[in-house]
């Protein structure tokens, strides 16, 4: 039999959710490397947003809130792992390498997480 390829059709209509898509903004330090110095806006993009999981956990400086969130927006090809996503006014950094759902060239999908990840 032969193999069918599915095809990813990207509902537009789930795209319900307004998040901001940041680069790192770097300069160089007093020795001259370079360091990441803030953030920079590139789009504003409708997104589908599936929180994965939330934890708390216990650090020295007291509790800090994790949550893992996967995002779905329209295909971007400059997107990189290095970015975050801003997302009711908290930040999500980027894990990994953006996904091309399968290759479609419709669908990227951004596995992020919030809290000290973030910063």
């Amino acid at each position: 039999p032969r193999a069918q390829r599915m095809t990813v059709v990207l509902n537009i209509g789930a795209l319900d959710q307004r998040v901001t898509l940041q680069a790192p903004v770097e300069a160089d330090d007093a020795l001259g490397q370079a360091v990441r110095s803030g953030w920079t806006d590139v789009a504003t993009v409708w997104a589908r947003a599936e929180p994965l999981r939330s934890r708390e956990l216990l650090a020295a400086n007291g509790r800090l809130a994790e949550a893992t969130v996967r995002f779905t927006i329209r295909h971007r090809a400059d997107v990189l792992a290095t970015w975050r996503v801003l997302w009711r006014g908290q930040a999500h950094a980027v894990l990994g390498a953006p996904i091309d759902l399968q290759g479609a060239g419709q669908a990227l999908e951004l596995l992020c997480a919030s809290g000290a990840k973030a910063a």
